[in-house]
């Protein structure tokens, strides 16, 4: 373990003196939300700051290239600065640290994403940014755990902390981002998980906007909907979780074609001509999209077809429906490209820019077939919003508050409720027809949670130390007086200098016993068998459970750098999982 430096030792004796330690997540969470706040605001800014100096003050015919210039810059940082650390990707990957990593999560994702992100979005990429503000947040949660020494439940807790405050800053939804981190990331809820998320995602968005202003995402506000239009709204539903699915396949394909491409350099050149090309043809197609959803909300169809060939054919309507339905269909292509090829960036926005698309394009055809109906098409582009990101992000809830905190239109709770049920439970029932002959394992089914409780108990307290050695030259004879004496039907062989060599079991001394002439000419080391399956002293208690299972055995050594600690039982382990399962408040 390193030093501890004079900051971390004030603050062991600031806890130490502390009657009741129920206060120090909410102070944490409170510093948590303050730290992702500034990285929301850095992230804004960078992105903000290339899209001026190097598109706005750029000759239009250099759109084409923008893609192209992030994509290798990104893919540069990727391969020297960060190479380490490229993979992680936004929410999944920080489940993944939760669950097999014992919440730990590299420093340098801290800033890394938000500058890759923040590249490829400026040049034009067309994904989101909420991947680099869930990473930087988690991670942000992640490293103030660490820093602090503590466990793994209050570091688990933290990264759901910077997650709330991280979407709550970015989309000025702090409802929105303490239920998204409760729905997917952390692994179960529980009241005492409620007052931290608050905090933190209240901070964050607090900041946010005290330094950058009141903003809101989407200029529109809703302040009724007829609900004679239900039916129409649960056909946007059923479309949207269709489209759920184009969404997902589309991304399947691309990284399939583009895994096919070893050399980075080269990927990134194909990405980036055929998004440059993809913009050229379809101007919507850059960046988030968010100012292409603001312009339909404001009845400014005519500005989508700025700078566009088709510019001369957008007075005629079935053309414009033609067009619209080409965004909604191209939107997740130009998504996989970019993150597939070199860009970074998460699913997060495009699920929600397509899911507008899509409502607009609902709205067109309804209005087309039935001329006289009163509809409101900001009503439809924030459902078709709603729907979509619910089944893409496997969020519903979070996408019915998200949905009516950036809109600030509360009276859409009712049909969002209606058409995210819709929806998510379509693609549910779609997702789980199975054939009757295709029986799913039982390892399958073990859950998020079974392993994040599993990871919260203590390997060192589960070690039992009562065991019975021998060296590598004893004797047959001595290993039987030691067999008399052992609780177990195993005894351990190991070396001058504690490290594990093999194991002797009873089976196989039972085979040595007719051969009474070798007591005292046959070693340890002749009949021992080399531990094929061990027990590191960091592994996380999820990892151990999984080796019981796999191999069926019910004892494991556990070494630390190669020296024998001692054994872990596989009943020992599940009892106290059990005792674990029944703690009211399992992260204070």
């Amino acid at each position: 373990m390193s030093k501890l430096n004079k900051y971390q030792i004030l603050f062991f004796k600031w806890r130490k003196r502390q009657q009741n330690n129920r206060m120090l997540p909410f102070l944490l969470s409170i510093v948590t939300g303050l730290v992702v706040g500034l990285s929301a605001i850095l992230i804004k800014t960078i992105i903000s700051y290339i899209e001026i100096y190097a598109v706005y003050f750029s000759p239009k015919v250099l759109f084409f290239f923008f893609p192209l210039i992030g994509f290798f810059l990104v893919t540069f940082l990727n391969k020297t600065i960060f190479k380490n650390i490229a993979y992680f990707q936004g929410s999944r990957n920080a489940i993944e640290a939760i669950e097999q990593k014992s919440s730990i999560i590299n420093f340098r994702l801290i800033y890394s994403k938000f500058l890759t992100t923040g590249l490829t979005i400026g040049f034009g990429g067309s994904s989101g940014v909420e991947a680099a503000i869930i990473t930087t947040g988690s991670a942000i949660g992640s490293n103030i755990g660490q820093f602090l020494g503590l466990g793994y439940r209050l570091r688990t807790l933290l990264i759901g902390c910077g997650i709330a405050a991280g979407i709550s800053a970015v989309y000025n939804a702090p409802t929105g981002g303490f239920i998204f981190a409760l729905e997917t990331v952390l692994p179960a809820f529980t009241p005492t998980l409620l007052i931290p998320l608050l905090i933190s995602a209240a901070t964050g968005k607090i900041l946010f906007e005290f330094i950058m202003g009141e903003h809101l995402r989407f200029e529109s506000k809703i302040t009724s909907f007829p609900y004679d239009q239900i039916p129409l709204i649960i056909i946007l539903g059923i479309l949207a979780m269709l489209m759920a699915s184009y969404l997902s396949s589309t991304y399947r394909a691309c990284a399939r074609y583009f895994t096919k491409i070893k050399n980075d350099y080269l990927r990134a050149l194909t990405g980036g001509l055929a998004l440059g090309t993809l913009i050229f043809f379809i101007p919507p197609m850059y960046g988030e999209g968010y100012i292409s959803i603001n312009a339909l909300l404001k009845q400014e169809e005519q500005s989508l077809f700025l700078n566009s060939p088709f510019t001369q054919f957008s007075n005629f309507v079935p053309f414009r429906l033609v067009f619209f339905l080409f965004l909604t269909l191209l939107k997740p292509v130009s998504t996989g490209i970019c993150v597939n090829s070199g860009g970074e960036g998460g699913y997060f926005a495009p699920s929600l820019i397509t899911g507008g698309f899509l409502g607009y394009t609902f709205y067109k055809v309804v209005l087309l077939l039935f001329p006289t109906l009163n509809i409101n098409a900001d009503t439809y582009i924030f459902m078709g919003m709603a729907a979509t990101f619910a089944c893409v992000m496997n969020a519903p809830v979070t996408a019915i508050f998200l949905i009516a905190e950036i809109t600030q239109s509360y009276q859409l709770f009712v049909p969002l409720m209606l058409i995210c049920a819709v929806s998510y439970f379509l693609k549910y029932y779609k997702e789980n027809l199975r054939p009757k002959d295709d029986p799913i394992s039982e390892k399958q089914k073990s859950s998020r949670l079974d392993r994040i409780i599993l990871n919260e108990l203590d390997l060192e307290p589960l070690i039992d130390k009562n065991y019975i050695e021998v060296k590598p030259t004893d004797t047959l004879r001595t290993i039987v007086e030691k067999f008399t004496s052992a609780q177990r039907n195993i005894l351990l062989v190991l070396n001058q200098a504690g490290n594990l060599e093999g194991i002797i079991t009873l089976n196989e001394i039972r085979k040595q016993l007719q051969n009474t002439s070798g007591y005292d000419s046959v070693f340890a080391q002749d009949i021992m068998q080399p531990p094929t399956l061990l027990v590191e002293a960091d592994e996380s208690i999820a990892g151990i459970m999984e080796k019981f299972e796999k191999n069926n055995i019910f004892y494991l050594p556990v070494v630390k750098k190669g020296v024998f600690k001692g054994f872990i039982s596989k009943s020992q382990l599940l009892a106290q999982y059990r005792d674990e399962l029944m703690r009211n408040n399992r992260f204070f």
